[in-house]
């Protein structure tokens, strides 16, 4: 059995870190390094940083200060951010990221993904999709919750899951930021149609919405933003818990 995950997002907007209710009401929550330092401290599995400006900026990532980023993090690094081609990928692996974050473009484009695992591996490549429930249907929207693509998340899934990534990052806008549990009621009703390795985002406000995202068969790690910047909380009180719980955790 894969043992479970804790990764926290760092949503980066501008010059500093965001944090805000369903993609929305941002506040500020610090800067980026000094994060990066101390999430590389406290026992977490992976780190991931989303820029959220990039997508409507339409200009490449700033390769220089994300490989400052890198090199102060000493975990598995993920990022995310206006990505639309192949050479951004490239320079992103270089400067040191070790997995690809993209959801906006491949709803334009999905043959990217293919582009990515015939050159670099499907190991390096994760899919994003963020999604409200709407009339009892749950549609993926993308830039940042702003566009509906008119899609249902369980069908997206099963077309991004033909092409191949190494995991999904889903995340439910109607949770998220509110620190009252992950989407569980999407979970039981489509836990058993997907195949790819999830990481669950959207929610956490304890470490008991942990335990209970793990449940579900596929949910490989969680991702965790409000959880750690607002409650005094930290990744290695929430592995204890686990742990306490019989859950298997790297």
């Amino acid at each position: 059995m894969l043992k479970k995950r804790i990764i926290p997002t760092l949503l980066w907007k501008q010059t500093g870190l965001v944090k805000g209710e369903k993609f929305d009401s941002w506040r500020n929550v610090g800067s980026v390094m000094p994060s990066i330092k101390v999430y590389s401290k406290r026992d977490v599995d992976g780190l991931i940083l989303l820029n959220i400006d990039q997508t409507s900026r339409d200009i490449d990532p700033n390769y220089n200060l994300i490989k400052d980023f890198c090199e102060s993090c000493f975990v598995p690094f993920y990022y995310g951010g206006g990505i639309t081609n192949i050479d951004q990928i490239y320079n992103l692996l270089k400067v040191g990221i070790d997995k690809i974050v993209i959801n906006s473009f491949l709803y334009k484009d999905l043959s990217l993904l293919k582009d990515i695992n015939s050159n670099f591996g499907r190991q390096f490549v994760v899919a994003s999709i963020d999604y409200k429930k709407i009339e009892k249907k749950y549609i993926c929207f993308s830039h940042n919750g702003k566009k509906n693509e008119e899609r249902e998340v369980i069908n997206w899934i099963k077309e991004i899951e033909k092409v191949g990534v190494s995991e999904i990052i889903l995340t439910s806008i109607d949770h998220d930021g509110l620190m009252k549990g992950y989407d569980y009621e999407f979970m039981k009703i489509y836990s058993k149609d997907i195949n790819s390795n999830l990481i669950m985002s959207g929610g956490a406000g304890k470490p008991e919405d942990m335990c209970k995202a793990f449940q579900f068969k596929n949910v490989d790690a969680v991702a965790a933003a409000s959880l750690f910047h607002f409650k005094e909380i930290t990744p290695q009180d929430c592995k204890i818990h686990l742990k306490a719980n019989n859950i298997s955790i790297r």
